[in-house]
């Protein structure tokens, strides 16, 4: 059987065991939406980053469209390199 499978087989069997028991219900409930609200925020990380990453493309494009229009220059490699190493 699939290990995922059997995590939620497991789970649902743990969750099922304690209907009977408010408290537990109650702290359980506590810790889900804990859970569910830190994957929103990895999940919003992510997309944050997404859209940062298609920003820096962007701007890289709109450099290349630049160049090739003459109306800036680009750095060579070596320009590139020694900057790197200062």
């Amino acid at each position: 059987m699939n290990k995922a499978i059997q995590l939620q087989q497991s789970i649902l069997q743990d969750v099922a065991y304690l209907l009977d028991d408010n408290e537990a219900m109650k702290k359980l409930q506590k810790v889900l939406q804990r859970l569910k609200k830190e994957k929103a925020a990895k999940e919003e990380m992510s997309a944050t980053e997404k859209e940062e990453i298609l920003n820096d493309i962007r701007d890289g494009l709109r450099e290349l469209k630049l160049a090739r229009e003459g109306k800036i220059k680009l750095q060579t490699v070596e320009e590139f390199l020694h900057e790197l190493q200062d």
